[in-house]
């Protein structure tokens, strides 16, 4: 494969993320030179590798929600199977062109960029607040874009940005739970959502929400993808089956069975092929001897108006064991009418003991 093509970065005066584009630039001069990348947070690096395994693999960072960093490592082939099912799903071998504006270090950023590489298309690398700007409509017809739904509620203030983002061809929706107040307001501006769930390990999406079912008032994350395999062990755990999976190899003993990989996620999928993700089975706080589910508590949480993101942890205490935290932005938020709401809606063990406000949870904050 040729990394040395510059289409692919189409027009640098609008990839306004200068670091974003350095740092992609940089990851193909180290593939282009026949080596193996690091994908560290600041910046690439060249991966030491055993001679015996091929070139052009690329480690990611993550660590779920063990709190335990591993590296989950691709081959350019399974980066590029993960292309190729999304082609299908679209079912067009037009190029893929994408603004990128996640973490370009997060397999969910990168594969922006591996998609556009794959498919002869461009990519540009943009802060997601830029979609608040005019002059941004002239490159956005026909491109697809990525977004958690912390930047979707920001964007969905701005009349100038919800015009920018109808302008694009498909707007993936992912990497955290989306509440439904968002969501319908999302279908009031008529945007082309398509809600997605995904791993590092999977190379990004095994599952979509296409459009016109999300407009129709669907909830979830869609159907399985062209060649993906999903199913349900016997803990309600989803675990799949796809061509660009990939794991470290310290877990898959434990985590892969017959080239089925077993998540901590907790799913169901309904009689039409719909599936839901519920929670992960790794998060579970005991709190006081009750056991309390993140996402149950989160999903309240941005119920409330007011939050534009959340995060619910735990802080090891000697009176609960653990005691439940909650990340909670903007931060103006008043938490006092925030915790009233939340003892009317949950248990009262499950509401939080303590609110800490920010104006920005981190993308990759993992609530640690």
């Amino acid at each position: 494969m040729d990394f040395t093509a510059q289409k692919i970065w189409g027009n640098p005066k609008w990839s306004t993320e200068k670091k974003s584009l350095v740092y992609a630039q940089s990851v193909f001069k180290i593939l282009g030179a026949r080596g193996s990348v690091n994908m560290d947070q600041v910046s690439p690096s060249t991966m030491v590798i055993d001679s015996e395994m091929p070139e052009g693999r690329l480690g990611f960072k993550t660590s779920g929600t063990t709190g335990k960093p591993k590296q989950i490592i691709h081959t350019i082939n399974g980066l590029e199977e993960a292309y190729i099912r999304l082609r299908e799903f679209l079912g067009t071998v037009a190029p893929y062109n994408a603004v990128s504006c996640l973490p370009i270090f997060h397999i969910g950023g990168w594969m922006q960029v591996m998609r556009s590489f794959f498919s002869e298309g461009e990519v540009y690398f943009i802060n997601y607040r830029d979609f608040k700007l005019p002059e941004l409509s002239s490159i956005l017809s026909q491109r697809f874009v990525s977004l958690v739904p912390a930047q979707l509620f920001e964007l969905l203030k701005s009349k100038v940005a919800c015009r920018n983002l109808r302008l694009c061809r498909g707007i993936f929706l992912g990497g955290a739970e989306s509440n439904h107040l968002l969501l319908a307001r999302a279908r009031e501006e008529e945007l082309p959502l398509l809600s997605c769930y995904g791993l590092t390990e999977t190379a990004g999406m095994v599952t979509i929400l296409k459009t016109e079912d999300f407009m129709n008032g669907i909830e979830g994350v869609g159907k399985v993808m062209p060649d993906v395999l999903l199913r349900r062990d016997s803990k309600g755990r989803i675990c799949i089956k796809c061509k660009s999976l990939s794991g470290p190899e310290a877990e898959k003993q434990n985590s892969f069975s017959n080239d089925w990989f077993t998540t901590s996620d907790v799913g169901h999928c309904n009689h039409e092929g719909y599936w839901q993700i519920s929670h992960r089975i790794d998060r579970v706080i005991n709190s006081g001897g009750k056991k309390v589910f993140p996402e149950v508590v989160e999903k309240k949480i941005l119920s409330f108006p007011e939050v534009k993101a959340c995060r619910v942890s735990h802080l090891n205490d000697l009176k609960w064991g653990q005691k439940i935290i909650a990340l909670v932005s903007p931060s103006g938020i008043n938490t006092d009418d925030l915790d009233r709401f939340l003892r009317k809606e949950l248990e009262p063990f499950q509401v939080p003991k303590e609110y800490i406000v920010m104006d920005e949870i981190p993308l990759d904050f993992k609530g640690k």
